[in-house]
């Protein structure tokens, strides 16, 4: 049975949603790729061959905070990145239906 005056939009949306909230890590960030020299003597780097980095970047609180990925974490947080990303535009989505909702009312 569906909710009274649901769109089939609605309904894809909300259905979309249930698998990704409940699959697993969920994160807020902006992922940034940097190119570092480790100091070393002798590293490829010393010859401008830099070390790729991954981190990542949030405001929270009007405050930046950055963290540094090892590489062995960088799938599983693009993928939690992407979750973030799936829900945030299903959320707009439905949103935009209550928006319309609003608006044919007036």
């Amino acid at each position: 049975m569906r909710p009274a005056g649901t769109t089939r939009t609605e309904r894809e949306c909300r259905s979309k949603l249930k698998p990704i909230i409940s699959g697993g890590g969920i994160l807020r960030a902006t992922p940034t790729i940097r190119q570092q020299v480790c100091g070393k003597p002798g590293c490829k780097c010393q010859r401008g061959e830099k070390h790729a980095a991954m981190v990542l970047t949030r405001s929270t609180n009007g405050k930046i905070e950055q963290l540094h990925i090892s590489r062995g974490q960088e799938a599983i947080v693009q993928l939690w990145i992407q979750r973030y990303h799936d829900i945030r535009d299903l959320l707009e989505n439905i949103s935009a239906i209550y928006w319309d909702r609003l608006k044919k009312k007036r």
